[in-house]
Parts: C-alpha cells; sequence; structure tokens
C-alpha cells in the first residue's frame, strides 16, 4: 500500500485509519483485481475535511455479485451511517457516511474500461497486474472553461435569478426568495474569481476558489443579506436592489476586462416543471444527508456564499418534506413551499430569517435553522411513506457540523 505524503492529515487520524481498513477487506476479496486511492488523497493535498476516494476494478462477470453484497462490504470496513448508490458513465458509484463520522466515494469499474481517456490522479493500494498504468497512461487536465463561456453563462443566470427573486418577493416566498439570493450570491463570487484568478474560475471547484478568494473578499458579497425588512419577504418594502448593487461594479469590472456584458436586471423567470413523485423527493432527501458533511468544507475555506447557497436549497428540500408530511404520496409541486400550513410555513420562517443578520454569523444561523427544520419535516415525510428515517446518519451529521463551527451553538 503505498500514499503520497499528506501533510494536512494526522499520521494516526481517522482518514489514514480507513485506508487500511478498506485496504484489508478489499484486498482479501479475489472478486476485486485492483484497490487504488485517488482525489486529495492521492495527490497529497487531502485534510480533515476531505472524503475519501478509492476507485476499484472488478471484471463484469463479478460486479453484479460485488454490488449485491456491498453493504456487508462496506460494514466489515467500519459501521456505516448511510449509504447510496448510482450508475455514473458505466461505472457504479457508492458514495458512503462510516461512523466517525467520514464521507467515502468508492467508484466500482471494469478492468476493460480503464482506458478511457480521463484525468486521474490515482494511488495503488493493492494492483498486482499492475492495471493502474493505464489509467495514468493518458492523463489530461479537466476541461477548463475560457473566461468568455464563463461570462456567457453568468449572462443567462443573473437576469434569470434576479427575477425569481423578485417573484418570490411577490409571492412573499421566503424559501424561493431565499435560493433564488444564493444563487445570485454565488455569480458574484464566480465574477470576483473571475477577476481575481481566471485560471481557478476556469476549473469551477471549491478549492481553487479557496485559494484565490479568502474570507475578506467574500464578507462584502453578503451585505445585501442584512438589507430585508423584518418581514422579509415583504413585497411592499424589499428590493432586489441591494443584491444588484453588489453585483453591477463586478460585471462591470469583467465587460471591461473581456468584452462580454452580463445584464444585471431581472428577467421574467422560466417555467418549471410541475410535480415530481413524494417517494423521489424523500429519497433525494436522504441522499443529501450522506452529502451534507461539504458544508464543513465550504466553512473552512471561507467559502460562506457556497453555504448559503448549499443550506437555502436544502430549505427548498425541507419544505418539499413538509408537504409530503401533510399530503402524503401526492405528488410534489415546484412550488411546494407555497402550499404549506402556516405552522410549517412559520418553521422555515423562523429558520431563514437569520441570514438578515448579515455577513458569516448570518448564513451559520441560517445553516443551523435549516438542518434542524430538514430533519424535522424529513423525519415526519419519512413516517408519512412508511419510509426508514436515517436518524443515526442525521445526528452524526449535525455534531461534525457543530464540532467544525458551521452551526451555531447556541442558536440550537
Amino acid at each position: 500500500m503505498s500514499l503520497p505524503a499528506n501533510p494536512d492529515l494526522a499520521p494516526d487520524g481517522l482518514h489514514l485509519r480507513f485506508v487500511e481498513f478498506a485496504h484489508r477487506v478489499l484486498s482479501r476479496d479475489p472478486r476485486v483485481k485492483a484497490l487504488w486511492a485517488g482525489g486529495s488523497l492521492a495527490d497529497g493535498t487531502a485534510d480533515r475535511w476531505s472524503d475519501v476516494d478509492l476507485r476499484l476494478a472488478v471484471a463484469d462477470d463479478d460486479r453484479p455479485g460485488f454490488m449485491a453484497d456491498m453493504e456487508h462490504t462496506l460494514q466489515a470496513m467500519c459501521p456505516v451511517l448511510g449509504w447510496r448508490r448510482r450508475s455514473m458513465r458505466g461505472d457504479d458509484l457508492v458514495v458512503v457516511t462510516f461512523e466517525g463520522p467520514l464521507r467515502a466515494d468508492f467508484v466500482v469499474t471494469s478492468p476493460a474500461s480503464l482506458d478511457r481517456r480521463r484525468y486521474e490522479p490515482v494511488a495503488p493500494l493493492f494492483d498486482p497486474q499492475g492495471l493502474g498504468a493505464r489509467l495514468q497512461q493518458m492523463p489530461f487536465e479537466p476541461r477548463r472553461r475560457t473566461p468568455h463561456a464563463l461570462l456567457q453563462r453568468e449572462a443567462a443566470q443573473v437576469p434569470a435569478e434576479a427575477g425569481r427573486l423578485q417573484h418570490a418577493i411577490e409571492k412573499s416566498s421566503i424559501v424561493a426568495a431565499t435560493q433564488a439570493q444564493a444563487n445570485l450570491l454565488e455569480s458574484a463570487q464566480r465574477l470576483l474569481l473571475l477577476l481575481r484568478d481566471p485560471q481557478a474560475a476556469g476549473r469551477l471547484g471549491p478549492k481553487h476558489a479557496a485559494d484565490a478568494l479568502t474570507a475578506a473578499d467574500i464578507e462584502p458579497l453578503l451585505v445585501p443579506l442584512a438589507a430585508w425588512s423584518g418581514n422579509w419577504p415583504d413585497p411592499a418594502v424589499d428590493s432586489i436592489e441591494p443584491t444588484l448593487d453588489v453585483l453591477r461594479p463586478l460585471a462591470t469590472a469583467a465587460e471591461a476586462r473581456y468584452g462580454v456584458c452580463v445584464p444585471v436586471h431581472a428577467a421574467s423567470p422560466a417555467t418549471v416543471p410541475q410535480t415530481r413523485p413524494a417517494a423521489l423527493a424523500v429519497e433525494a432527501g436522504c441522499f443529501l444527508l450522506v452529502h451534507a458533511m461539504v458544508g464543513a468544507t465550504y466553512y473552512n475555506r471561507g467559502l460562506y456564499t457556497g453555504l448559503l447557497w448549499g443550506y437555502a436549497g436544502a430549505a427548498r428540500f425541507a419544505a418539499d418534506f413538509a408537504y409530503v408530511a401533510s399530503r402524503g404520496a401526492a405528488p410534489v409541486p415546484a412550488h411546494a413551499a407555497e402550499c404549506l400550513s402556516l405552522d410549517d410555513s412559520a418553521v422555515l420562517a423562523t429558520a431563514l430569517r437569520p441570514m438578515r443578520a448579515g455577513g458569516v454569523r448570518g448564513v451559520r444561523s441560517l445553516a443551523t435553522g435549516v438542518a434542524a427544520a430538514y430533519s424535522r419535516f424529513l423525519e415526519r415525510a419519512c413516517a408519512r411513506l412508511s419510509v426508514k428515517y436515517p436518524a443515526r446518519l442525521d445526528q452524526a451529521v449535525s455534531d461534525y457540523l457543530l464540532r467544525e463551527g458551521v452551526f451555531v451553538d447556541d442558536f440550537r
């Protein structure tokens, strides 16, 4: 087993101990032809907020049986809090949260597919046939987006999100307003990143943004959060202008440098899908719990707009759960947040209003409140559909985010 040095990981810490457990279990399974570490572990940049990326080569004839045994295999490594599986370009992706908690991604692939072109740093853990050489023969850089392509995307997104924010204010939909506001502030961050470091902006990933931007850069982007009224969203008082005022100078500077105009105004919001099955909404919510620890990565790398964006989306899920809890298996409409009981609407409004405090404290308070509402409504929705509520996973992730500083202790 060979891993590069990861100086930001404790030698006896959870990440490296887990890799040893996984190696011990998988190297003894004759169906596993090779095992590699990938991602930040393989390139030496992992820290305590990183997940563990592992890639396994399993012959096509053995894959159905191997995947059928997956839960038993995972439990043999470490107690499992929650996991989900999906297909990804012919591979099987298994996303797991283990006790600790620790997130891990397993990609189960066929040896025959290893020659497919991809960029993939790997470190061999178990590879008696030398299959990993085929992964490394054709490395290439991830596709980069040019500044012009990035600006064209923002030119399409900013007016649409401003229109959604205006519409949400008019409908007094606090959930929709929060999500549109978060999307606009994410656009502001991307414009700032594009002006500060075009190369990092072209790669788009949160780690690159953290390398190029500081907390002091992000704090001014959060100023519009404190501009809302006490009854926000209130059509008589509230305005989209404070948010657009943050975007305008960034869009002007980007146009001056790159010659691409990003319109900073509200356009009519596009129509959205009408409904989705209640069971799918709840399944998606349980899947999101497996990913929830990403919040610590955002917060501890100073990506507060990313944290706001994540929990604004979680608020929309919470509204879907509240709808399922009251309507059972009825299809969930896109505007579920506007169809809730007064009591459920009040819970969400209470969770979201701390954003008005502005700045990082307001975002952390919002994350804390939304997480509590999310748990409450998800449990009710699971009970209504007779689906098992992942209580241990939910509690473990909440405790982790509290320890890592994402949540505000006195709010809970």
